[in-house]
């Protein structure tokens, strides 16, 4: 599969990479390490998460998947959104917050800190469940801050760059969490993974703010409202529109994911 260089990093990430977002709705554990093994066969080598996908499930399953290979592929996970009540470690786990979500539908939400201190714990937590010592890419998670807390997260993320736990940092949301920091140039917006479809053209903010698109998401899920397109045809389009950087999609069936081999040769 193709490769390409995030704009503003020399980090190499595959054209198409996957999401984990999903990933915790295969309850067993050798199910979802089979779905990453089929994206690292198609030649995905880039894998997003956050402590928030699966009540941490996500990461720990990624984990195990890595094991000593973890040179070979890139990782990115967040901070800002947390799961409320300690990480799930099974399938089952996750399962049973789901009923008490149900039961308690604040439980279900996430728990928003925009904090130093708990972004710090929270990245500690992730290298653990990730079973690394680093990750490629460290993203606040859909950020509702001032610029205060931008600059105190932005001068901590460079500490934690400096001393070799993440590779570059940025932020990941939709346009109106992160579209005012994108547009006064914040230096912590300055890698962006956001929210795009192709008839809806999300991202469409950076690219009025002169700024290129490296990691888009959310084509596969605008085909549940439009059913018009196959899903090769939408993930083609998304590729055409996201020219120069990853396009993640996330599944919970393989054969989906080896559907989609051929698009970025």
């Amino acid at each position: 599969m193709r490769t390409t260089t995030i704009d503003g990093t020399a980090i190499e990430v595959s054209r198409l990479s996957l999401g984990t977002a999903s990933l915790h709705h295969l309850f067993f554990h050798a199910d979802r390490c089979r779905l990453l093994d089929r994206a690292a066969a198609i030649g995905i080598t880039h894998f997003d998460t956050s402590p928030y996908y699966g009540h941490g499930l996500a990461e720990i399953t990624l984990g195990a998947f890595l094991g000593g290979r973890r040179a070979a592929f890139t990782v990115a996970t967040k901070v800002g959104l947390y799961p409320k009540g300690a990480p799930a470690k099974t399938g089952l786990g996750v399962w049973l917050r789901k009923a008490l979500g149900k039961a308690a539908p604040g439980l279900g939400l996430p728990a928003e800190d925009w904090s130093v201190s708990h972004a710090r714990a929270s990245l500690e937590a992730s290298l653990k469940r990730l079973r690394t010592e680093y990750v490629d890419f460290l993203f606040v998670h859909e950020p509702r801050i001032d610029e205060a807390a931008a600059d105190a997260l932005k001068e901590w993320m460079c500490l934690e760059r400096a001393r070799g736990t993440i590779r570059a940092f940025g932020v990941a949301g939709v346009e109106t969490r992160i579209g005012e920091l994108v547009r006064a140039g914040h230096p912590l917006a300055r890698i962006v993974q956001t929210r795009d479809t192709v008839d809806g053209h999300e991202a469409e903010f950076l690219i009025r703010a002169g700024r290129g698109l490296q990691f888009t998401y959310g084509y596969l899920s605008s085909r549940k409202v439009d059913c018009r397109t196959t899903p090769l045809d939408t993930m083609t389009a998304a590729l055409a529109r996201n020219t120069l950087g990853a396009v993640i999609v996330s599944s919970r069936s393989p054969e989906r994911i080896t559907a989609l081999a051929g698009l970025a040769p």
